[in-house]
Parts: structure tokens; sequence; C-alpha cells
């Protein structure tokens, strides 16, 4: 047995319980969950990859936690406080979480953390009530991983499906199938096998260089930072909403391989001229945005292969850190 592993809960499907064993839609609404113990009690195949160690998360203002959709910046930041608490004491970290919001709370854990101790993220795409829940071979699969020692040194992971994914790449894409969660462009870095082994076939990339915030510096809620996305005959109202509404940061998902709309891209400019830092991103599944023409003639950063959703995150942070655009600029270059 490898080590000892520590599971953060914080709900999700996973733990969710419907009226009806077919019920993989509504079952948020029947307000049941299985709690942790339950879950560990129904699983005992998970004292064979190591021995997991539940610590809850309680936010003593709240008789319970939102789901992962509902979540804030001051929800993640709590979550990565107790993560690497957890991680100090621990050979691995699990955590458990709502696939609504996971792409995005593994990719902060991965901004914050150092890494030096494996953290894996996983969820469920049915809930524990259905008639074939994919929670538990997830929660033992990402023990499995977390326990590991090729998982050090990765950054945060997404386990889910048996396949291995870095928190940078990982994304849902699917509403409702098992196999909602890719890497597009780059795909899975290993698996979990039919026997139970972990195996590694690519290592994340330059994950010493990439950024890393201090989460005990952090100031609070950061300035505000919009994703704006863009669509065929899009004016800039909503860029201009953005700035009205006080964001100092926008970034922008446009069209192919980064493009506003002739409106937008009047909108973007003025927004950048009146001191709001614009990063262009793309609402295209994978790919890079390049500095090209636009993006440079309006003085905007490009968001390289990051998602909007994850540019706004590392943006946020930078932003509260007090990073200018120069910075903005090498931090996207390096993630």
């Amino acid at each position: 047995m490898a080590g000892t592993v520590a599971w953060v809960p914080t709900g999700g499907t996973i733990e969710a319980v419907a009226d009806d064993r077919l019920d993989l839609v509504s079952y948020g609404e029947s307000g049941r969950r299985t709690t942790p113990a339950e879950i560990l009690a129904g699983l005992p195949e998970l004292a064979r990859a190591a021995r997991v160690r539940p610590v809850p998360w309680a936010d003593p203002g709240r008789a319970q936690l939102p789901p992962s959709h509902a979540w804030t910046f001051r929800d993640l930041a709590s979550l990565a406080r107790l993560v690497r608490d957890a991680a100090a004491a621990s050979d691995g970290v699990v955590v458990t979480c709502g696939t609504n919001g996971l792409e995005e709370t593994a990719y902060f854990l991965d901004l914050v953390l150092d890494g030096s101790v494996p953290v894996v993220v996983t969820g469920a795409m049915r809930p524990s009530s259905a008639l074939a829940p994919d929670g538990p071979a997830n929660l033992l699969a990402a023990v499995r991983v977390a326990a590991h020692p090729a998982a050090r040194e990765c950054g945060v992971l997404v386990v889910l499906d048996d396949e291995i994914l870095p928190a940078r790449e990982a994304a849902k894409s699917a509403t409702y199938h098992r196999g909602a969660f890719r890497a597009p462009g780059y795909g899975p870095l290993g698996y979990v096998d039919a026997d139970g082994e972990v195996v590694m076939r690519r290592r994340p990339a330059l994950v010493a260089a990439r950024p890393r915030f201090d989460l005990d510096a952090l100031p609070g809620p950061p300035p505000r930072v919009d994703v704006v996305t863009s669509y065929l005959g899009a004016d800039g109202a909503l860029v201009d909403a953005a700035v009205s509404a006080g964001a100092r940061g926008i970034v922008h998902a446009g069209l192919g391989a980064g493009h506003p709309t002739p409106a937008e891209w009047e909108s973007l400019k003025a927004a950048a001229g009146a001191g709001v830092l614009v990063c262009q991103s793309t609402r295209v599944g994978s790919g890079r945005v390049v500095p090209h023409g636009p993006i440079r003639a309006g003085g905007f950063v490009a968001c390289g292969d990051l998602s909007p959703w994850k540019a706004r995150l590392l943006l946020a942070l930078a932003l509260a850190r007090g990073d200018g655009a120069g910075a903005v600029l090498a931090l996207f270059d390096a993630s």
C-alpha cells in the first residue's frame, strides 16, 4: 500500500442521490446526498491503493457548500488553502467536486500550489444512485494516481474515466456523457489500466516554468475580469458593458483564430485605451491564438491555447498581484 492520500470531498454529482436510478438529469433537485463516510464504506478497494484520509471542507458562514458552478474566487482560495494544508501531511491529495466547475477549479489549484505533492481532481458524470455510477471508479482511479510516484512534479491532474489529464489542458466537452473530459489538441498524459496500474505516457510541458501565485499574498477578491464571447454580427455592447461594470481586464473569446467583429474590435481598442487589459482568446475548442495584426494593433495580449475561462483566472490573479501588460504577456507566454 502506497502511503496516505487525503481526500477533500466538496459535493457534486459524485455525492448526489436521485429518487430514481434512471434519473441522470434532475438528481440535484432531490436534496439528498451520500456522505463521504458512506462512500468510503462502499468502496473498500480504496485500501489497496492507499490509506485514504477524509478532510472535510466546511465554511462556518454557510450551512452547506454551494455547487461548484456557484463557487467564487473566495471559495477557490479557501479550497486551495485546505488542499495545501492537507498536502503537507499526506503523500497525495484527491479533490472531488462537481464537474460544472471542475476544469476551472483544477486550473486555479495548479496556479497557486507548488506541486511538491500530487493533487488530483475528479468527480462524476452520474449520481451515486444511478444504475451504473461512475463516481466510485473515478475516485479509486484518482487515489491510485495521487499515490503513484509518476504523478509527482506534474502539477495538478484531472482523472476521470481512467484518463489522466493535466489541469491546464483539461476541458469538459460533453454535458452528460461519461467520457466528458478531454485535453483538446493534446490527449491524455496516461491512464489507469484495467489491472490498476498507472501508466504515464508523457509529462506536462514546462511545469516548472509555469506561473505560480502566492496564495497568502492574494489581497482578497481580485479585480473584475469578464469574458466576452463573439458571434457573427456582434456589436461592442457587451464589451462596453464590461467596462462600465468596472472590469480591469477582458478576455475576448473571438471567432476562429481569435478575431473580434469590426464593432467589437473598436470597443476592445477603446477599452484598452482606457486602461483595461484585453486578452484575445478564441471560442474554438483547441489551438493557439497568436499575436496577429489586430491583436498587435489593439495592444492586446494573445492567450495562446488557454481557454477563455482559464485565461480569465490567470489574468485575474495577475491583476490582483499588480502585474502590468508586459508582465501579463510574459505570463501567457510561459503558461
